[in-house]
């Protein structure tokens, strides 16, 4: 038994969507092609005119084959490109001509980098710039006030009492100045 025209139809839908499913399919699983530049490192840390230095990028990505092209403040030092060898890894001699600050910049695929460095004229070195950090100062211990005592009052001397010697043999009515001193502190009068 045959399926008429109406048929014919349904048969091309279901192949044509058995198609664009096998093909979506395809297009979801395929890996993405990028490469990364992930760092960029130069040989020396106080580079000068005149002397040669190698540049070297670390790659990673699933197109870490493709070429890398290195540039020098927008000029371009690689025009046709370079194979990333070994793969992962690129190298180039760069030699300075201008003193001042240098941006170097990597590139592969879509992915940049970039490494800032400043390039000496040559006659000075440049050094690296010191921290100089001061000792730290110790402050001498504070000499506390002199402690003061206060006055410690002496017991006074109790009067003196005298025996007569002879005399007109007084009994002792307390009427002499010994008398009157111990009625003026017992607060008789």
């Amino acid at each position: 038994m045959r399926i008429k025209a109406s048929g014919r139809s349904i048969g091309a839908g279901v192949a044509g969507v058995t198609v664009a499913a096998a093909s979506a399919i395809m297009i979801v699983g395929s890996p993405s092609a990028s490469a990364t530049v992930d760092t960029i490192t130069i040989s020396s840390s106080t580079p000068a005119i005149g002397n040669t230095y190698t540049l070297h990028a670390d790659l990673s990505g699933a197109s870490v084959g493709l070429l890398i092209y290195w540039s020098d403040n927008g000029t371009s030092l690689t025009p046709v490109g370079k194979v990333p060898w070994p793969p992962g890894q690129a190298s180039l001699d760069w030699t300075p001509s201008t003193p001042g600050q240098h941006v170097l910049t990597a590139s592969q695929g879509s992915s940049t980098n970039t490494l800032v460095v400043t390039v000496s004229d040559g006659s000075t070195p440049t050094t690296p710039p010191t921290t100089t950090t001061a000792p730290p100062t110790t402050v001498p211990p504070t000499t506390a006030p002199p402690t003061t005592t206060p006055p410690t009052t002496q017991p006074s001397t109790p009067a003196t009492t005298t025996t007569p010697s002879g005399g007109s043999g007084s009994s002792g009515s307390g009427t002499g100045s010994a008398g009157k001193l111990l009625g003026g502190l017992l607060g008789s009068s």
